[in-house]
């Protein structure tokens, strides 16, 4: 069998006229070949229907509903492709019957004679006839202006298989069974390439395996050509869609800025730090002062009741960097609300913020629950999650969000990926401590440690026994090694300088050893 004589699908007739001007009612296999038309106005005619033959009814044949369900069970018999009837015939209950035959039935409001010639001549013609589905396709591409609406299309005009974007191993739209390893299924894959034929991402399709191999790379044409049609519509609804979500964020990192600047005191200084902040702000349990602006309403954000932030930024971020690139946040607002639905995502001062709320406080155990889940989705991308505590109103919230401030950079210190502002306590001071202003200070007052190889070790060794109080035993748990390797190490900072007896000096060189570990980790130059 040559490629051009290759029989038209169900799924492939119900996409071109006459079939697409009706409805269909059951479809339970859309890959059912179509070898033939039959026009029955009888059923001796229909009792001698070759298989798979698709049957337009008339006459005799579909009048009143014991006559269609009399047909379909002879077109079952008789293992026809499907049954076309008029509208006038049909009901309910025939279609009840026809789903339980396994029975494809589609409904018609041309003449049926009409209806019979011209599924005829899109059988003789199958090359024609997908021709025509492909026109029909690259149609309703061009009504688009969403990727989702694009996609739609597509997994409706490829269906029984599956059609999702995709770039690298992360599903972006469509459906993720398309990129699944499923038995009795194979891919077709098309790139789509941005400006200057750089690869933004593929259109990947997961087809039923087919009967042949004329099947098989009829199929695999067919998909290719709608597949190629989708591009230009998804890289305009995909611009247009980044449009929007820049112009949003930047309204929404504005808007942000003036919520802010309305839960600061009146005599508030440039930064509403957590002193200065109005009484309202307190813990959940007190009533929180003044009202939401009516216009939060208006961007989806909710900040009546109790607020709790969180932060995220990239590990080891500095105040004096640039802004996140504008293609991470669009990509992590996405990702994001799939997470977190409900939570907006605002650009703010070199990182993102968000937050949950809630009408009262929830129970602690929930509470951490509900900031769970998103460890993949910060290793993906380098960043660290700091996590506020909870608060009521307006005010609450942007106390909230500067502890969750406080919290990322207590964590991102430490090496953590998510921190909890509660577990932070006094540490989150060490927050506000410049790293790399204390290193440039330390290298001149602690000049030998500053120059010794193993510096990053002996600040750490130090750090942790000052965190306990001078405890070798305590430190040496902490760190993971010997009292005796503590013991060692505390000997050789004091040989380098570093004065952990002196109480005059004990607090500034406890400052000054984090201070040091953040710089040096951060650089990497320990």
């Amino acid at each position: 069998m040559s490629r051009v004589t290759a029989p038209l699908a169900l799924a492939e007739l119900v996409r071109v006229d006459p079939l697409a001007r009706g409805e269909v009612a059951v479809l339970p296999d859309p890959a059912q070949r179509v070898l033939g038309v039959e026009l029955a106005e009888t059923f001796d005619r229909l009792a001698r229907t070759p298989a798979h033959s698709l049957v337009v009814l008339h006459a005799g044949a579909a009048t009143g509903g014991w006559s269609l369900a009399a047909a379909l069970h002879v077109a079952w018999e008789r293992g026809a492709a499907g049954v076309v009837v008029p509208r006038a015939a049909m009901s309910g209950a025939s279609a009840l019957l026809a789903r339980r035959l396994g029975t494809a039935l589609v409904v018609v409001d041309d003449d049926a004679v009409d209806v019979a010639l011209e599924l005829a001549a899109r059988t003789a013609a199958p090359e024609s006839a997908r021709a025509l589905r492909v026109a029909r396709c690259a149609e309703e591409l061009a009504e688009q202006s969403t990727v989702r609406g694009v996609l739609g299309v597509l997994n409706a005009e490829l269906a029984p298989g599956v059609v999702a974007l995709v770039t690298g191993t992360s599903v972006l739209a469509g459906r993720a069974a398309a990129v699944q390893q499923r038995e009795g299924y194979r891919e077709v894959r098309m790139a789509v390439n941005g400006p200057g034929g750089r690869a933004r991402a593929s259109l990947v399709a997961s087809l039923p395996e087919a009967a042949s191999a004329v099947a098989a790379d009829v199929e695999a044409r067919s998909a290719e050509s709608v597949l190629r049609l989708a591009r230009l519509p998804l890289l305009a609804a995909w611009a247009q869609r980044r449009l929007d979500t820049s112009a949003q964020a930047e309204a929404e990192r504005a808007a942000f800025a003036v919520l802010r600047a309305a839960a600061r005191p009146a005599a508030g200084g440039s930064s509403p730090a957590p002193g200065e902040l109005d009484a309202a702000a307190g813990p959940a349990g007190r009533d929180a002062a003044g009202e939401a602006p009516s216009w939060s309403a208006e961007l989806g954000w909710r900040v009546e009741g109790v607020n709790r932030a969180v932060r995220l930024e990239r590990a080891g971020a500095r105040e004096d960097d640039d802004e996140p690139a504008a293609e991470l946040t669009q990509l992590l607002r996405a990702q994001w609300s799939r997470l977190r639905p409900g939570w907006p995502l605002v650009p703010h001062e070199g990182g993102w913020v968000s937050w949950q709320n809630t009408p009262d406080e929830p129970a602690p155990a929930a509470g951490r629950r509900s900031s769970a889940g998103v460890e993949q989705l910060l290793a993906d991308h380098g960043l660290v999650m700091g996590v506020g505590a909870g608060h009521r109103g307006t005010a609450g919230l942007v106390r909230s969000v500067e502890e969750a401030r406080l919290a990322t950079r207590a964590g991102s210190s430490d090496g953590g990926r998510v921190t909890w502002f509660e577990d932070v306590g006094v540490r989150a001071v060490l927050a506000q401590v410049s790293a790399p202003a204390v290193a440039d200070v330390a290298a001149l007052a602690l000049p030998q440690l500053a120059a010794a190889r193993d510096r990053l070790v002996l600040a750490e060794t130090v750090a942790a026994v000052l965190d306990h109080g001078g405890s070798l035993v305590a430190a040496s748990a902490e760190l993971g090694v010997h009292r005796n390797t503590v013991l060692a190490r505390t000997a050789r900072a004091r040989e380098l300088g570093l004065a952990l007896d002196d109480p005059a000096q004990r607090l500034p060189l406890h400052v000054a050893c984090h201070g040091l570990v953040r710089a040096w980790r951060t650089t990497g130059s320990g």
